[in-house]
C-alpha cells in the first residue's frame, strides 16, 4: 500500500510538473505561483532532475522580469543543486544565468568566465543529446547578450548568425524551424540596433518560418517590436502603433517583460509626434514606473554580485564597489523621490478620484485608441481573470464590452464610440447576462462594477 501510494503521488507530481511546463509557454505570471510548492514536492520524492529542471524555470521567470536581483540567487541554487546531482546541462545553464547577472551589473569580463565556463562544460561532457545542442546555444545567445550590454551589436550578430549556422545539425523539419524561428527573431532584434532594414528582413523571415502549433511568444514580441520601429522610421505611425501594440498584448498575456520599457518608448513619441498628449503621458508615466522598478532590482543584484565577490576584491576595489552603489543609492532616491514628487503633483491634478481615471479612459475609447484595453487592464489588473472565471468560454470581445460597462458607459455611448446600433449593444448585454447568469432583477452596471 506504501508503495502504491508513493507511485501515485509520483504520478501526480508528473502530472503538474508537465501542466506547469505549458502554463509557463502562456503565462509564466500563473506558472511562477506554482513553482515553489513544485520544487518542495521534488525534493520530498528526491526527484532531482525535476528540482533542478524548475530551478532553471525560476531563474527564466525572473529574468523575463528584468528582476536581476532575484536572477542571481535562483541561478546560485541551481548551481549548487546541479553541482550536487552532477548534471552538466543544468551546471551549464546555471553559469549561463549568473553571467547574465554580471552583464545588466557592466562586470562583462566575469560574465564572459562564466559562459567561457558554461561553453568548456558542455564540451567535456560525453553526452550529444538534444539537450546539449540547445544549450550551447544558449551559451551562444547569451555571449551576443553581454555584446549588446557592452554596445558591440555587431559583435552579437556574429555570435546569432553561428548559432543559426549550427542548426544545420538538426535533421528534424519542424524542430529545425522552431529553432530558426526563435535565431530570426534574435538577431532582427540585434541588427534593429544599426540596421533596420536587415532587423525587418529577419523578423519577416522569423514569421515566415514560425511553425502553426507555436502560440506567440518571447519572439513573436520582438518581431512586433521590430515591425514597429521599422514602420515608425518610415513614418507610417498607424501600422507602427499596431505593431507595438501586439507587441504589448503578448507581453501582457504571457507576462515577458523583457525590453517593454523601449516599446513605451517609442509609443511615447509617436503620440508625442501626432499630438495625441493623453496616451503619450499614459505611456511617460509607465516608463518611470519600469524604470523605478528596474533600477531598484539593479541595485539590489548590485549587492549580491558586492557580496559574492568580497574576497577575491582588494580594499581599492571594494571601495570603488561602495562608492558605486551609494551613488546608485543616491539616484534610486532621487529618483522615489521625484516619482513620488510627480505623482502626489499628479494625483493633486487629478483629485485623487476615480472620476478622472474613468474620464481618461473614456477618452482612448472616444478616441478609437488601440492603448484602451492594455490601459485599462492596467487600471484593473484583475477583471479580465475575474470574468474568465466565472465563464472561461468569454472571447475577447466580449471582455472589453464588460470594460466599456466598468467605466458606466450608456447604451447610446456604447454604439456611438464602437460604430455599432443600439440594437445590437442591447444584444450584447442580454448574452453577457446569460454567460455570466447575471438575474433580470440585477442592474447590469451595478453587477460589473464588482467586478
Amino acid at each position: 500500500m506504501s508503495y502504491s501510494q508513493s507511485q501515485k503521488e509520483r504520478e501526480q507530481f508528473k502530472t503538474k510538473l508537465k501542466s506547469n511546463s505549458s502554463l509557463f509557454r502562456t503565462d509564466i505570471n500563473r506558472a511562477y505561483l506554482e513553482l515553489n510548492q513544485l520544487i518542495k514536492t521534488s525534493k520530498l520524492l528526491k526527484d532531482s532532475l525535476a528540482e533542478m529542471q524548475l530551478l532553471e524555470r525560476k531563474s527564466l521567470y525572473f529574468y523575463n522580469k528584468n528582476l536581476v536581483d532575484s536572477l542571481i540567487i535562483s541561478s546560485e541554487q541551481l548551481q549548487k543543486a546541479s553541482e550536487r546531482y552532477e548534471n552538466v546541462y543544468y551546471e551549464a545553464m546555471a553559469n549561463v544565468y549568473i553571467a547574465e547577472t554580471y552583464s545588466v551589473n557592466k562586470f562583462y569580463n566575469k560574465a564572459i568566465v562564466h559562459l567561457n565556463n558554461a561553453y568548456s562544460i558542455l564540451q567535456k561532457s560525453q553526452l550529444k543529446s538534444k539537450k546539449i545542442f540547445y544549450a550551447k546555444a544558449n551559451v551562444l545567445s547569451s555571449f551576443a547578450n553581454v555584446y549588446l550590454d557592452k554596445n558591440e551589436p555587431r559583435n552579437a550578430a556574429k555570435k546569432i548568425l553561428e548559432e543559426i549556422k549550427s542548426g544545420n545539425e538538426i535533421q528534424d523539419k519542424n524542430e529545425f524551424a522552431k529553432f530558426q524561428y526563435v535565431n530570426y527573431s534574435n538577431i532582427s532584434s540585434i541588427y534593429s540596433e544599426y540596421d533596420l532594414d536587415s532587423a525587418f528582413y529577419f523578423a519577416k523571415k522569423s514569421v515566415e518560418i514560425k511553425p502553426s502549433a507555436i502560440s506567440d511568444d518571447k519572439s513573436m514580441i520582438t518581431n512586433f517590436t521590430v515591425f514597429g520601429n521599422y514602420y515608425m522610421k518610415k513614418k507610417n505611425y498607424e501600422e507602427s502603433v499596431r505593431n507595438f501594440h501586439k507587441a504589448l498584448k503578448v507581453a501582457q498575456r504571457t507576462g515577458i517583460e523583457l525590453n517593454i520599457n523601449d516599446t513605451y518608448k517609442s509609443l511615447q513619441e509617436i503620440y508625442r509626434e501626432t499630438g495625441r498628449k493623453d496616451s503619450a503621458d499614459y505611456y511617460e508615466n509607465k516608463i518611470k514606473q519600469n524604470d523605478l522598478q528596474m533600477l531598484q532590482s539593479k541595485y539590489n543584484s548590485l549587492q549580491e554580485v558586492i557580496s559574492k565577490d568580497e574576497q577575491e576584491q582588494n580594499k581599492k576595489f571594494t571601495l570603488s564597489f561602495f562608492i558605486w552603489g551609494l551613488s546608485i543609492v543616491i539616484v534610486l532616491a532621487g529618483s522615489v523621490f521625484f516619482y513620488l514628487k510627480l505623482k502626489k503633483k499628479k494625483s493633486i491634478e487629478n483629485n485623487q478620484n476615480l472620476h478622472d481615471l474613468f474620464n481618461n479612459l473614456i477618452t482612448l475609447v472616444q478616441n478609437n485608441d488601440p492603448a484602451f484595453m492594455f490601459a485599462f487592464e492596467n487600471a484593473f489588473p484583475d477583471f479580465s481573470d475575474k470574468l474568465l472565471k466565472l465563464n472561461p468560454d468569454l472571447q475577447q470581445s466580449e471582455i472589453e464590452f464588460c470594460a466599456l460597462l466598468k467605466l458606466k458607459l450608456t447604451t447610446k455611448e456604447i454604439a456611438k464610440y464602437t460604430f455599432i446600433e443600439t440594437r445590437t449593444v442591447q444584444n450584447k448585454k442580454y448574452r453577457l447576462r446569460k454567460k455570466l447568469e447575471i438575474p433580470q432583477s440585477i442592474d447590469i452596471y451595478n453587477w460589473i462594477d464588482t467586478i
